[in-house]
């Protein structure tokens, strides 16, 4: 990686006190070696966490990226993984949302356009819709939605609850839990909404969970945020020929770096025609997964080791 001899400016995922700098030692920083080499000094990175998870896609949130005096957290951390990116503005002064991909990146708006070399476009769309206001974040995703036609992916932090994702005595622990830490009452509408729409849900494609994010009793799917709910996720839009590999969605602990876990999943692409036969034959492997495997091979999916893999954090 070249990076700039000067301190790094300050990159915040997420909460402002999750920081890369050079003066935090939790995060990324750049020292000099004995011979005058540039080297990164951590004990537990965004690089770090990034590089162990070596996904082929990434999409942040909640990014300050302030690049002036020739400091350039942003791109230097795409470089440092080797990677292309994009960032755009959100809606909240100051910060934003990044895309970084292996691969070349065709377009720079919200949306970003990946160019995967044997398969073709992949639509990507990063965003974090307001973590307040409910009937603000439908007005974010519609706009959102109606802004992109074409098949996608949308990955983010919804700051939405699926209530199927919780039983009843769970959802009423939820309310209590909130209204005591006087955050607003957790709702549904945006992801109500999503499913009304036919957005396929990465997280229906789970593998096996990782044991340090522990799944809350009475809630059949792990935590994204300190609170324990899950409010980050991964979606594709219906009609899309991208499909999740199955036994590939998982959530990774993101401590030290963030206050939100780390969402992944594999995708592959199919044609329509092949699709279906394509899930049943990856669902009757019936396998568990801790490192993924490719998908499994057929007409129309694309022949990679190992398949694309998609996280949001």
């Amino acid at each position: 990686m070249n990076l700039s001899r000067s301190n790094l400016k300050q990159v915040s995922i997420n909460l402002p006190d999750n920081e890369i700098s050079l003066a935090n030692s939790k995060i990324l920083g750049s020292l000099d070696d004995k011979n005058g080499n540039e080297k990164f000094s951590s004990s537990r990175s965004i690089l770090e966490v990034l590089r162990e998870i070596d996904a082929d896609v990434v999409a942040l949130q909640d990014v300050k990226a302030e690049e002036e005096k020739c400091m350039k957290p942003l791109s230097d951390l795409a470089s440092a993984l080797g990677m292309k990116y994009v960032f755009a503005e959100s809606w909240a002064p100051e910060y934003g949302n990044a895309i970084l991909s292996k691969w070349p990146i065709k377009k720079n708006v919200i949306k970003a356009t990946i160019d995967v070399p044997w398969a073709g476009e992949i639509n990507l769309h990063s965003t974090q819709l307001d973590h307040l206001d409910e009937n603000w974040r439908m007005k974010q995703v519609n706009a959102i939605i109606r802004s992109n036609d074409p098949p996608h992916i949308l990955a983010g932090g919804l700051n939405s609850l699926y209530r199927a994702d919780y039983s009843s005595q769970r959802w009423t622990d939820i309310v209590k839990y909130y209204e005591k830490l006087g955050k607003p009452r957790p709702m549904t509408e945006v992801m109500n909404y999503m499913k009304s729409k036919d957005y396929d849900d990465a997280k229906d494609y789970a593998g096996e969970c990782e044991p340090i994010v522990i799944i809350a009793k009475g809630q059949n799917v792990q935590g994204t945020c300190k609170y324990g709910t899950r409010v980050d996720y991964i979606l594709g839009s219906s009609n899309s020929p991208y499909k999740f590999v199955p036994g590939s969605y998982s959530v990774i602990s993101s401590k030290g770096t963030s206050d939100h876990h780390i969402v992944k999943v594999d995708i592959m692409k199919v044609n329509t025609s092949t699709q279906n036969n394509v899930i049943k034959q990856c669902r009757k492997l019936k396998r568990k997964v801790v490192k993924i495997a490719p998908p499994c091979s057929a007409t129309g999916v694309w022949e990679l080791t190992p398949p694309p893999k998609l996280l949001v954090q």
